[in-house]
This record gives C-alpha cells, structure tokens and sequence, in this order.
C-alpha cells in the first residue's frame, strides 16, 4: 500500500472530491483525518472508512476560522501521532461578475478557498518537516490557468492557490513537497446545482465528452502523495479530460 503508516489530514472531505480522496488514502493504508463543517458527511465519511477496515476520524473544521484550523492539526497529531499529508480541499463559490458579487461573497470565497491553504499549510508545516516523506497537496482547479466569467471571487482564489502552490514548494523543498491538482468538471454535489442548458455547453468543450469521477483525482492524489510522486513539487496537474488543451 502507498500511504502506509503515513497520516493524512483533507479538507473539505465530507463530500466529492474530499471523500473520494479520504478513502482512496485509506485503502492505500493511511489514518485520515476527515476535517469538514458537515458534521453528518464527515461522521459518516469516516465511519465507512472504518467500516471497511480503514482508520479515520473526523473533525468538524471551518476552515475560515484559525481556532478550526490549529484544533484540526493539533488533533490530527495528538491522536495519530505524526502528520505527513496535508490535502487543502475546501472551497466555496459564489458565483458573480466582478462588478456584481457582494463584500460577503467575495471575502467568504478567498477565505475558504484561498486563505485557509495558506493558514491550514502555517499550521501544519512544523509537523510536516519531521516527517520523511511531508507533503501538501492543493486543490486548484483548470480556473487558475484558464478564464471562467461570472465567477470572479472563485477565479481569483483559484489563481492564487496555483500562485502559492509555487511559492510554498520552493521554500520548502527538499524537505516538503506541495503541488496543485487541477481538476476541471468533476461530477460532484456541486456541479449538479448547474442548469443543464449550461451543463450540456460545458461538456461539449471537453474532448472526453463526459465529466470526471471523484475517484479520478483520488486517484492523481494517492500517487502525489506517495514516495512514487517523490521528484514532483511545485507542478499544477491538470486532470480535464482535454478541456484545456483547445
């Protein structure tokens, strides 16, 4: 197994994305630490780990408050002992035009989604230099290579966690690795809030025809955060299914 013996914390791991990840680790043979505000996904995400034989626990973490933050981290190494994964996963968007989105949608979006990689990686960066194999893995999406009107707060952020996903990882290589994964569509809780008019529009840019699975970026990040992915740091991964590439 991959992640055997190693510690993981993910962000935003009730739902999608997060949960795919979280028992993608747990299969590979990681404890995970399930940090999300839903309190029922996140029990129930780390109870089907448990379940099925794996180890996990949940932590109930708003990622905008910093009291959140440094409970979910000291919790992760008080009960596991260690940290060597630290997956920045949450995100929030409100959707609006630049002219259009309000003081509160802006702030609440670069605070889920940007500034609480930031906070979240401060916090557990200590933690991650001892271990022998630390990484931090962040969930940037193709909106921080690529334009996406009506989503300006949500593209700003995104453009970020690329900008200090790069930041991050020379500052602390070789000791720490971080890299960004770039999911586009990803058939997820949120996505399925979009109209299908738009959806069907969507889709017809994306060369594979249909959107991805949670499990298809769980799967990006099992290897990332393995020792397989060891000479990697700094990169943006793009996992698309060619929507980039017109």
């Amino acid at each position: 197994m991959r992640l055997q013996e190693r510690v993981a914390i993910i962000t935003g791991a009730a739902s999608g994305i997060g949960r795919a990840t979280a028992q993608r680790f747990a299969r590979e043979g990681a404890a995970v630490v399930i940090a999300d505000i839903n309190r029922s996904g996140g029990r129930a995400c780390a109870a089907e780990i448990m379940a099925n034989g794996g180890n996990a626990t949940f932590i109930e973490t708003d990622v905008r408050e910093a009291h959140d933050l440094r409970h979910m981290v000291e919790a992760a190494v008080e009960t596991y002992g260690r940290l060597d994964i630290l997956h920045n996963n949450a995100f929030w968007n409100a959707p609006g035009r630049a002219q259009d989105v309000t003081e509160e949608d802006w702030q609440r979006t670069l605070a889920v989604t940007l500034t609480a990689v930031w906070r979240g990686s401060k916090l557990a960066i200590p933690h991650l230099l001892k271990s022998p194999a630390g990484v931090i893995l962040n969930t940037a999406s193709v909106h921080s290579i690529v334009g996406l009107a009506g989503s300006a707060a949500y593209q700003a952020a995104k453009g970020g966690v690329l900008s200090l996903t790069r930041a991050m990882s020379l500052e602390l290589a070789p000791r720490v690795r971080v890299i960004a994964i770039l999911p586009g569509a990803i058939e997820t809780p949120a996505t399925k809030t979009v109209p299908p008019d738009a959806h069907a529009e969507f889709l017809s840019q994306v060369p594979m025809g249909r959107m991805g699975q949670p499990e298809e970026i769980a799967s990006l990040a099992a290897f990332l955060a393995s020792d397989e992915a060891s000479y990697i740091t700094g990169a943006g991964i793009v996992v698309d299914g060619g929507y980039t590439t017109w």
